[in-house]
Formats: C-alpha cells, structure tokens, sequence
C-alpha cells in the first residue's frame, strides 16, 4: 500500500495494484477484520482452478447457442454453475476484445475492486489495511460460493472502474452511452438529483423498482415511459393501479373512463416488447389493485379469460393436430377400429395444421394474449379480513369520490371469486396490506401499496431494492461435539460485508427515473436474504415441514436480519443516517422492537412445558417491549406475535436436538435485536427480503446442490436432455448428507443414491469416481432388505462376473445411446426411481426429512399447501420485507383448499402470498402421468376413442348383415332434448324418427366448448345414424355404447331447467357417449317397442292405421341437484394404497431457449437450470 499527493494505489498480494480516487468524504470509516479469507494465502489461491469449454446446446436443433473455450473458473464450482454464470454474467463475446472476460477473476474483481474503489472515494473504510481486508473478504465470498449479488451487479459494475486494476480502460468508449439514468447526493435540505453522464459510470445496480401512476392521461402515458425505461436497465417494476378511476366513473366532458385495466394492457404490451437489459425476451412487472376499487372483479379475472383461450388452443387445437398424425398413419395401417376412428378424427374441421408454441415468448403468450408479463395480486386491506371474519359485507367505491360506493357484496364473495381464479390459473396473489403495515418503518410518511414482481421488496413507491443473498448451507460447521451448526459469527460478519455492498448500490448506483433515484437515496433501503434454506434442513435430516424446521429456518432470518440492522446502525453512526431517519425513528424503532419481541417468543419456545402459558409469555413480552409498538388497520403487536405462534403446530413439543443446530443463531439474534432497539442511528429503512433467487442460484451453487430462496426442494432429481438423445439427472446430494446427519452408514448413503437417481445419482455421490461406483454395485448392503434398483441390478447378474464385466456392464447401460434397447431392468437400474419412498431399509419416520414441493416417478408423497403456508408464517416476523414463495398444490387440489389456505396466510400473518395448482396454466407441460394430466395428451385420447368405439363397432358389424341403407323421407317428425353434464358442459340432442316410430337419425351440438369437442361429438352422432340407417337395431347401439367411462362425467340433467320438464330417470352418466346412449333408450324404451314415446306431454307417434301409443307415462319431475362447486372439475379419485403411475420426469417444461427438460419455477418467475434462461426480467 502507497500514497502519495496524487494517488493512493492499494497494491494487492496477487500483484495487481489498484489506482484508487482521491477521498471526497474523511466521514472516520468503518474497521474490517478477515473471516473468509486469510492473512496468509490471497483467497484466489486457496482453491484450485481450471480451464474449461463451456457451451449451451439447444437441445431442439442440437446447434451450439452459447460457446466460450478455455474459460478459468475454481475446480470445484459444478459445471452448471459455470455454465450459467459465464453466459448471463462475463463480458464480452468476441475474444482478444477489449472487454473479452476469459476467467472468472476477472468478475470477481469487476465486483469487489469497484466496491473497494467506491468505498474508498466515499469515506467508507478507516484506513488503506481495512481496504484490502474488504476487498479479500468479499472475493473470498464469491469464490466459496457464499454470497452473490442481484443480477444487474454482475451484469453493469466495474466496467467503468476497471482501468484501475490493470484491465483495457473502457471510458472513453462507453462515454454517452448507455441507458439515461439519474443519481441523487445531499442532506434532507439539500437533496440534488443530475443526470449521468454515462450508465457505466454510475451503473444501474437494483433489482427491482416500485411505481406510481396518477389519474390523468399525461401520467398514464408518462408511465408507458418509466416503465420502459425500468426495462431497459434490466430490472422489474411493481405498481398498484387502484389510483386510476375505475371504468365506472365519469370523466370530465362525456362518458366514462377506459379504467386501469384497460390502460394497464399497453403497458403490459410494451413490457413484452422490451428485452429487459438487452438480455431476456420478457420484462417482468407485479401489478396490484386494492379489492375496494370498483374493477376489482374484473381486474381477478383478467388473466383467467385470457387463459381460457389458451387452455382451448394447447389443450384441444393442438391435441386435435396430434390426433390428425396418428389418425393419418392408423388409417393406413392400423386395426378395423383404428381405422374408424381415423376416418372420424380426419372428417373433423381443422384450421390450421400448426400447432401453437406453449412457451411465454412464443405467439400465443407472447403476443396474442394480454397481460402475460405481469403477476397479477389483489391487495386485502383491514377492513376486508374485518369484513370477512364477521360474515359481512364489503364495499367498492370511487377514486375520484371514496364517498360513492358503487358495489356492496359479501367479503366471502370476493375470497370466493379470487380463490376460484387461483385454481382456474394460477393467479392473482394476495398481498395482506394491513400485516405488510403493521410492519412499515415509516409508517408517517406514507403507505405501503405495491411491492416488486416476486413480491418481497414491499415499501414504499419510487424506491428501489438492492438484494444479494447467501447461501445457508455454507453457514454449516461442525460442532464441538461434531453435530453440524450453523456459525451465527461467520453469519454476522457477512452480513455485515453484504450490507456495506448494498449500500454502495445506492451512494453510486445509477436509477432509471428522478423520482426513483431520490427515493432510493432517502431510504437507502437494502434487501439481504438466503438461498438454499430448505436444502439446509435436508442437510441436518430436518422435515421442511416440521416445527423443528421451522424454528430453525425462522432463527436463520432473525439472525440475518439482526446482523443487517447492527451493521445499519453502525453504518450510520460513521457514515450518517438515511435522509428521511428524523421523520421516521419512532416508526423504525417500533417495528425493531416488534422483531425484537418476535425473538424473545421465538427463544422462549424451545424451553416451553405447557401450552397454556403461552399467552402469558406474549402479554408479557409486549409489557416489556421498551416502548411504543406499531399498530396498523385494527391490528397489533399481539396479533403478530400470535400469528407466529401459528405456525407451530406443537411449539411447547420440539425435540431439543433437531434445533440444536439453530442455538447458536439464537443466542445472537437476541443479543443483537436487544442492541438494535437501543441504537440511535440507522444508515438504512429496510435491510431484508427472502428473493427468489433465480439466476443468482448459480454462482451460489444451488442448481447443484440445494434449493432457491426458502423453498424446499421440487424434488430430488431434476433431469436435463443430452445432446444426440438420453438425459442427464441432476441429484440433490444434499439429501445424502441429511441421510448421513440421520446416522445411516456410508455404504446404506450411496445405496439411497442409487435408488432414488440411479447410476447417475451413485456417480454424484462418488464424485464421477468409477472404481467407487463399481465397489458400491459389487458389496450390496443391502441383504434381504434391497430396494426395487438393487433388486433389478441382481437380476441382471448371474453372481459369476468379474470387475471388468460389472465394469462393461455399467458403461453399457449408463451409454444414452443404448437407451432405447435396454430391458426394464436394466431401464430401472439407470433411472432410478426418482424418489426415497421404495427403499425397504430406511426408517419409515424418516420419510418426511425428504419430502419435497412436488411428487416424483411413482411417489405419492409432498409437503402439503399447509405446510408452505406455515413456513411463511414461521419466517414473516424477521424479515423486513416478505418471501417470494410458492405454495404448491397438487392437481387435486380443490377451490376450498385454496380459500381456506388464503384466509391462514392473513392468521399466520403473512403479507404475501402465491398459489399455484398444478395443471391451472395450459402452458404447463405435463411429464407426470396422472388420470388428470393423462387426459389433455393425444395418445390418451386417442385410446379411449378407439376403445369407445370398437366394442361397437363388432356389434354393428355381426347386426348389420345387409348394409342397405334406410334413409329418412325429407319431412320427418323429430324431437329435441335439452341435456347438461356435471353444471358445465350443456348439450342438445335432436332425433329424427321413420314413420313407424322408430330412430332414424341423432344430431348433437355441444356448447361453451371448443371446436375439437363439438366436432368429435356431431362426428360420434354421424356414426350413430349411419348404424342405425343401415340396419343396426337400436337395442344393440345402446348396448354397444352404455356405460363407456371418460370426463366429462358425474350428475346431469335431461330436459328444461324447470322442475316440470326434467327427466327423473337419468340422474348421472359415466360419459358423454353413455349419457347419449340412456337418452336414446328413454326415448324409445322397449316397453314402446323401441318407438318415440310419449315425453313431457308431446303426444306420441301416431303409425298409418293406429292410435297414439299410451302404454308409457311421464314419471313425476325431481330436481336434480348440481354439485356444491360447479365451477369445480370432478377430479378422479385415487383408491386408498394404490399408487398412482408416473414418469420418471419430474414437472419441469421445455427451455424456450436451449430446449432443455430443465425449465423450473423460481417463486413466481421461472428459470432454466441447464442455461439460466428467465422467462422475467426483475433482476433478482
């Protein structure tokens, strides 16, 4: 380290020196000592490092999309890391250019050599020595995988600075170019906003930015701008539009306004049409509305009409083209009823023989739909749960006169409406606005009213959130005793490190618009948060959903969050408090000690005896809070502490060694929180959040090993195509360790890995060591307790082979291109069974620790939506901000089980929430076979048509001995029915008769479906008149027909809607074909000799010669009565024990961008875990 009158250069132990500038502020500094790196080696030589070719395939083309060759990057990163990593985060495409970025250092300096340059221009480090300590430690960090910024920090930061350590200087070049952008410097009194000269010095380093609109044309159109601009700097934007007039208020002049909705659409359009950051196709956006605003039925249904029309075109136009391919090759070679249902499916009408991409950035979403790049949530205020807690109403008013209610229903109808839009598609959240302002910590300045895309970062309009998280995982040490513990010191420290990042974001960070970067400046606020939470628990053979898991996850938050506060408050009192701290202490100092309440309840559990004293403990707590706590439309301190104490099923039960782990972290967030509380200055609003995660997961290490964000694990094995055909899995071997924490030996360890991921998942857990392999294969531990891959490998063996031929054998199984030759045992051998559930020798009780978002192969098990919820409610009261979670349901999940987990998140006190059932988007792609799943693919349909239609076909074949056709006269008498199926599906059913009475002909049209429906019905009523024309007795088609099982199916109705004109007879049907048939026969029952009978007083047939039949009689009318929830699908129900069939796919989709089977959901985003591809554009 030298200085001299010009430049100080801080001269680094790996020989590059940085030229740093010249000191603005002497504000005194902050001290800085080494945790992750050492005083003896630089962290840059404490691991190995080598030279890889990375390259993206598509997958579709087998063409090569993303390609950089002899990239440096350390030894033990996996290769999907790196692979991610240096496609969305390394500069420069062309080697030898300037800018070209060949080794991972390069990155890692571009990050911590700017912070350390920034922070040693503003004042923030005490002396050149706590410089480099920071410099070294944050570069420790990212090279161990333990921490990572948000996305636009490793896309934008340090191409300006870079010059100053040695590498090509870039200002000259990147002068005048970039994005507009703003930055803003000052005191309260004295607070400038300017433009910036070029992006690339004061780069664009936030996630995601919360908005406002007012009520005139100039600010909607004004905001089509800020929007675009937001995206174009590479981050998501949040925006409530309850502030626009709704579409049924007047506006100045004539008529009535278009309403939010309306205007919403072309914002939403452009955000399509915006690559956000140049990087991905799609913007991201959250749009709220208040449920008092007069569109908000509306706004709960926008983008439910708009799957409706997504759900016709991928689930029956594009099985409908996938029917035509294999009728045009059955009709050639295939059996007689083959054959027949060929020559159906090719009369239908088909518009056009495409089918339609079901990807976001593709023509159905991408640009024929609306608004299908916002996540969409209704806001909740108090007075609606008030509502709806007391069986009352609810009310709508104006925004131009709140005076006006335009609407009064039924709280009950709103929950009711938006639960029923949930399970239809997936959308809108919820967001409790009366628990997200309980906890504002700066309440007397404003509301909180929108949050970002994913819904963490919730504060108020024109802020921005600066996230980075860290992996958990990393935080795991051995103990005194050898037990796994999380280090709450190390924790502290890179908290500590973290937020000094953060907070450089906003003292140099560039902003897209003058309101956002002056709110940002004012509240500094920060969002600090974890990944891999759930792969924690694994880890320490902990259930997701258990108390015990979630106390601890809870502890991991309050430390966190505590760590973030002691070092604002430290922060602050070097380096000054945020602008607006004066006018918001004594909301801020509520909120803190309301976390600080939280952690004594939190510690106090463990040591609980009986439950009855717990509402003592938390009456007293709040007596010795130390002053004011915040209250918020009718809620209170108490009820937060309630709520989290709700989310234990049996707190006063936990098993003490479970949470063991956790102590530690306990132990100091208490010591911090009673610190916090008593700290006179804070340098930042908000310092927390638990962010999705998603591309950041990689340079973490969780695509590989863990989990994103608080989520559990989707499952256990996820699977991405290999170029040329096969496919690979991806294991998590961190359940290995949660096998090892349960005390199974070693050998029974990699047994698991076999079973559940096959050969793939044993070469993981030997790190690709295949003589490890070979000698697990060879001792079988297993004796008489062997799982179904074990059993299947010895049936391949005849107990003689050598170590080579086991050796030949494995290679020749594991060889993708041998994939489609290999017997089923030798398939069960490779694929494993995807899950842990079959292997005889693990401890039933132990099943849980393993359990995860989603089943797998044939698994039957899951962490139930209830389970998600109570995580939520477990972490909520230590985070500033909310949790970007996904609850999951399964595709049997009902409207009620939605309802009811809504009304638990408000208890729970939640302030966010996101539902998602499998199957409600049409564009999820179905690699789980279930009865629900099976029947939107072609080859199902195709079966049952066959089936269906061959029995009959037989039939009509052995009647119909003289094919002469009997054809109708031209003027026939004939007779309408009116029927419905299950409340949803109406139809009507005309038949002709001769004039002796009997049937001659059925037409039928189906309404309110799509157009593949209607034709195969008016086709199978073609079949039936042709049968009958040419002989076949009517007795034999409705033989041939009854009883035929398919959905639709359930209660029905024949006849009028009235009482009087309603069949009593036909009550239910299995199908649609079998409910034609038990119409046809209560037409002409064989009590009339198989004639048109006498129905709902319409006289029957009169035959030349002879009087009206009279022998039938109407039957007295009953009302049939529908379902409790129409709107509802019958779902099929699995028997008790039977387990349901599946693949060995887990519920990933095919990547837009490489075609990878590795597409997954990432809270409400979804991203590639093969390319990094993100279908949204908030930065995170």
């Amino acid at each position: 380290m030298t200085t001299d009158n010009s430049q100080t250069i801080l001269k680094l132990r790996t020989g590059q020196e940085i030229i740093l500038p010249q000191r603005k502020d002497l504000l005194g500094g902050l001290k800085f000592t080494r945790r992750f790196s050492h005083n003896e080696v630089h962290p840059y030589d404490e691991v190995d490092w080598t030279r890889r070719d990375v390259r993206i395939m598509d997958w579709k083309t087998g063409k090569t999309i993303y390609e950089r060759l002899g990239l440096e990057a350390p030894a033990h990163w996996d290769d999907n890391a790196v692979k991610i990593t240096a496609d969305k985060y390394l500069f420069g495409s062309e080697p030898g250019s300037l800018e070209y970025e060949d080794s991972f250092r390069n990155i890692y300096d571009r990050i911590s050599n700017t912070y350390t340059v920034w922070g040693w221009e503003e004042g923030y480090f005490a002396t050149l020595e706590d410089a480099e300590i920071f410099n070294e430690e944050i570069k420790a960090m990212l090279v161990q995988q333990i921490w990572a910024p948000n996305s636009p920090v490793w896309f934008n930061i340090g191409h300006w600075e870079q010059w100053r350590w040695g590498r090509p200087d870039l200002r000259e070049s990147y002068t005048g170019h970039g994005n507009k952008a703003y930055h803003t410097k000052g005191t309260k009194n004295n607070l400038k906003t300017f433009t910036v000269q070029s992006t690339y010095e004061y780069p664009q380093c936030s996630a995601c930015f919360l908005t406002e609109v007012g009520d005139s044309m100039e600010d909607i159109l004004d905001h089509l701008t800020t929007e675009g601009r937001i995206f174009a700097s590479g981050s998501g934007v949040g925006i409530n539009l309850s502030t626009l007039r709704s579409s049924k208020e007047p506006i100045s002049g004539k008529g009535r306004s278009s309403g939010p909705i309306s205007f919403d659409r072309g914002w939403d359009r452009m955000a399509g049409a915006i690559k956000s950051g140049g990087k991905t196709r799609r913007a991201a956006r959250m749009v709220l509305m208040f449920s008092d605003h007069p569109d908000i039925f509306e706004f709960i249904n926008t983008k439910n009409r708009q799957e409706d029309i997504a759900k016709v075109i991928l689930r029956e136009h594009n099985v409908h083209v996938e029917l035509k391919q294999i009728a045009e090759t059955k009709l050639v070679a295939g059996t007689p009823a083959e054959k027949a249902a060929a020559r159906v499916i090719l009369s239908l009408p088909l518009a056009t023989r495409n089918s339609f991409d079901p990807h976001m950035d593709a023509l159905l979403y991408g640009e024929t739909l609306s608004h299908q790049n916002a996540n969409h949530s209704v806001s909740l205020k108090g007075d609606f749960w008030q509502a709806l807690a007391n069986n009352g109403n609810t009310y709508t008013r104006w925004v131009t006169n709140p005076a006006h209610i335009e609407q009064t229903f039924r709280a009950q109808e709103l929950l009711e409406a938006m639960a029923q839009s949930i399970w239809d598609n997936g959308e809108p959240g919820v967001h409790n606005n009366d628990v997200i302002n309980l906890w504002n910590p700066v309440k007397s300045i404003g509301t909180i009213t929108t949050s970002n895309p994913c819904s963490e970062y919730v504060f108020l309009n024109n802020t921005s959130c600066n996230l980075s998280s860290f992996n958990a995982y990393r935080f795991l040490i051995k103990g005194e005793d050898g037990k796994p513990v999380f280090d709450a010191d190390a924790l502290t420290h890179a908290a500590r490190l973290a937020m000094v990042c953060a907070d450089l974001n906003v003292e140099r960070g560039g902003f897209p618009i003058e309101e956002i970067a002056e709110g940002t400046y004012k509240y500094r606020t920060t969002g600090i948060g974890f990944a891999n939470v759930g792969g924690s628990l694994m880890a320490l053979g902990v259930p997701y959903d258990s108390d015990e898991g979630r106390w601890i996850a809870s502890q991991l938050c309050s430390a966190l969050t505590a760590a973030c506060w002691t070092a604002s408050a430290e922060m602050g009192a070097e380096l000054g408090s945020y602008v607006e701290y004066p006018a918001s202490k004594k909301d801020l100092l509520a909120v803190l000690r309301l976390h600080n309440a939280a952690q004594k309840l939190a510690s106090a559990l463990p040591s609980q005896k009986d439950s009855k004293t717990l509402d003592d403990l938390i009456e007293n707590i709040i007596a010795n809070a130390g002053g004011i706590l915040p209250e918020a439309q009718g809620l209170t301190a108490s009820y937060a502490l309630h709520a989290y104490l709700k989310s234990f099923k049996a707190p006063t039960m936990m098993n003490r060694e479970r949470i063991a782990p956790a102590a530690k972290l306990a132990e100091a967030a208490s010591d911090m929180w009673a610190k916090v509380i008593k700290a006179t200055a804070h340098r930042n609003a908000f310092v927390s959040v638990m962010a999705p995660t998603g591309t950041i997961s990689a340079p973490l290490g969780c695509y590989d090993e863990g989990t994103t964000s608080i989520e559990p694990d989707y499952t256990l094995v996820k699977w991405k195509q290999l170029a040329g055909g096969g496919s690979l899995k991806m294991f998590n071997r961190l359940a290995l360790e949660g096998l090892r924490a349960l005390g199974y030996p070693e050998d029974f360890v990699n047994e698991a890995a076999l079973e559940v991921a096959g050969l793939d998942g044993l070469i993981s857990a030997f790190q690709g060591n295949m003589d490890s392999v070979v000698n697990q294969l060879i001792v079988d531990p297993c004796n008489d307790q062997a799982g179904p891959v074990r059993l299947a490998w010895r049936r391949l063996l005849s107990g003689t082979e050598s170590r080579s031929e086991i050796q030949e054998k494995v290679a020749y199984i594991s060889n993708p291109a041998n994939m489609a030759v290999l017997t089923a045992d030798e398939l069960a051998v490779v694929n494993g069974a995807a899950h842990i559930e079959s292997i005889p020798w693990l401890n039933k009780k132990d099943l849980p620790v393993f359990d995860c978002a989603a089943t797998n192969g044939n698994g039957i098990r899951a962490i139930s939506p209830a389970g998600h919820v109570l995580m939520l409610g477990a972490l909520q009261p230590f985070i500033s901000g909310a949790c970007s979670k996904t609850v999951n349901m399964p595709v049997s999940a009902g409207v009620q089980d939605i309802y009811d987990s809504l009304i638990m998140s408000h208890e729970l006190g939640v302030k966010c929430i996101a539902i998602f059932r499998a199957g409600s988007k049409a564009n999820a792609v179905y690699v789980v076979d279930t009865p629900e799943t099976r029947m939107f693919k072609a080859n199902h349909v195709w079966e049952q048509l066959v089936n269906a239609g061959s029995d009959a076909i037989d039939e009509i074949i052995a009647e119909a001995s003289k094919p002469r056709q009997r054809k109708l006269p031209g003027r026939r008498l004939g007779q309408t029915v009116k029927f419905s199926v299950g409340g949803q599906l109406t139809g009507y059913l005309t038949v002709g008769v001769y004039a002796d009475g009997t049937c001659g002909e059925v037409f039928g049209r189906l309404g309110q479906v799509g157009s593949f429906a209607s034709g195969m019905f008016e086709a199978y009523c073609k079949l039936l008149s042709t049968a009958l024309q040419f002989g076949v007795p009517l007795k034999e088609v409705v033989k041939g027909f009854r009883n035929y099982s398919f959905e639709p199916s359930g209660f029905c109705r024949v006849g009028d809607d009235t009482e009087a004109d309603t069949c009593t007879e036909i009550r239910s049907c299995a199908s649609v074909v079998d409910l034609i048939a038990k119409i046809l026969a209560w037409l002409f029952p064989e009590s009339n000799g198989y004639r048109l009978r006498d129905v709902f007083s319409i006289p029957s047939v009169s035959l030349p010669g002879q009087a009206p039949d009279t022998t039938v009689s109407v039957l007295p009318p009953r009302i049939i009565t529908a379902p409790a929830h129409p709107a509802t699908p019958a779902l099929p129900e699995i028997p008790a024990g039977k387990v349901p069939e599946g693949t060995m796919l887990n519920g990933a989709s095919l990547c837009p961008q490489c075609h990878s089977l590795a597409y997954v959901q990432d809270g409400k985003c979804k991203s590639c875990r093969s390319c990094g591809y993100k279908d949204g554009g908030c930065g995170e």
